[in-house]
């Protein structure tokens, strides 16, 4: 296969991931806010607004931003891996790739493959329906059996076997893999245990590394007294590194290098990192995963190195928002970590988005 021949799949591959991004996009600002309100509702009334004792509060202020935060929110945020698998699907076999799309999203969640099982189901989903549809061969009369019937039921059947056999066990293999990375760096010293929580938790921003990596993180904490820290700079930093590029890309090299979608997600992307919720910028994530993956883990990596090393501390349960800084022993470290994170993100997600750029333009050329 030519060169130009893959380049010519890749930027097709790319079309249709962006579809799928932009219905997921509405999904997680919304479901994000519905998190965000609820979380600085619970700060300014002194409640753990995630716990089972608001959500049954006799205080109905209470029970109802817990409600929306733990019931509304976090259902729709829920629905964010399927409706991208969904409309990826569509995007390549059209409407009858919806159903087998959305169950491979619902069951990417559910087995904690993330994003990475979302796009591979979603692909399989589509690219399945489309053979099926141009293969399998009926009188006109029955097309209605073939469309309402047949592919339907085949794609939920492949979509099925595939997640189980395939998606599934790619999520564990990211869980345990990172698992056993940050027990062995573990014994090299804070600082880069510090460095490989952060950049863990910013790998896929909510998915199944992200949460394995908080997990070990309040283990250490409660059994160690490791700082807590480099888990909430892992989760601030990326989204609020990638809302900055957006607002500076035309500062920095003279020109926007974000196109309409995802530069109009920036704004959102940030004021969802400030009160601690990292999906806002997983449209960047998909959209270049090979090049914005390394700058968030990067980033996030030099944010907690450097909090741990200006003797930051946080324990378990302090908000993860720039609200929960009061909390923070040492403060001082957790902002020069924060604003070093956020710097490199953003500067390099512009320079990576401007390479991106020019070469687009060069192939137009030719």
């Amino acid at each position: 296969m030519s060169k130009s021949t893959l380049k010519e799949k890749w930027g097709v591959m790319q079309s249709h991931l962006m579809t799928g991004i932009s219905y997921m996009i509405p999904v997680v600002v919304g479901a994000g806010m519905l998190m965000g309100i609820g979380g600085i509702a619970g700060q300014i009334l002194n409640v753990e607004i995630w716990s089972p004792e608001a959500l049954n509060s006799s205080d109905a202020l209470v029970s109802t931003f817990a409600w929306i935060t733990q019931v509304a929110g976090k259902g729709l945020m829920n629905l964010m891996y399927p409706i991208f698998a969904a409309f990826l699907a569509y995007a390549i076999g059209d409407k009858l790739a919806l159903a087998p799309g959305f169950l491979g999203g619902v069951l990417a969640s559910e087995m904690g493959s993330g994003f990475v099982g979302s796009i591979l189901i979603g692909l399989v989903a589509g690219y399945f329906v489309k053979f099926a549809n141009e293969n399998i061969k009926i009188k006109r009369k029955y097309i209605g059996i073939k469309t309402m019937f047949i592919i339907p039921v085949l794609g939920v059947i492949i979509v099925s076997l595939a997640s189980k056999f395939i998606v599934g066990p790619i999520g564990v293999g990211f869980i345990n893999g990172i698992t056993a990375i940050i027990n062995a760096v573990g014994q090299a010293g804070g600082a880069a245990l510090s460095a490989l929580l952060g950049g863990a938790m910013a790998f896929d921003l909510g998915g199944p590394v992200n949460k394995t990596a908080m997990t070990i993180g309040m283990q250490l904490t409660s059994d160690t007294g490791f700082t807590y820290t480099p888990v909430l700079l892992g989760i601030l930093i990326p989204p609020i590194g990638i809302g900055l590029a957006t607002i500076i890309d035309k500062l920095l090299v003279g020109r926007k290098v974000f196109d309409d979608g995802l530069g109009g997600s920036g704004l959102p992307s940030m004021i969802l990192g400030v009160v601690g919720i990292s999906e806002g910028a997983i449209p960047f994530m998909i959209s270049d995963p090979l090049g914005q993956i390394p700058i968030n883990v990067i980033g996030a990596s030099i944010g907690a190195s450097i909090s741990f090393a200006m003797g930051s501390f946080a324990h378990i349960g302090v908000p993860a928002s720039i609200w929960g800084w009061p909390l923070i022993e040492r403060p001082a470290g957790f902002f020069l970590g924060l604003l070093s994170g956020v710097i490199f993100v953003a500067v390099a997600s512009v320079f990576r988005r401007l390479s991106i750029v020019k070469k687009e333009e060069k192939a137009q050329v030719k």
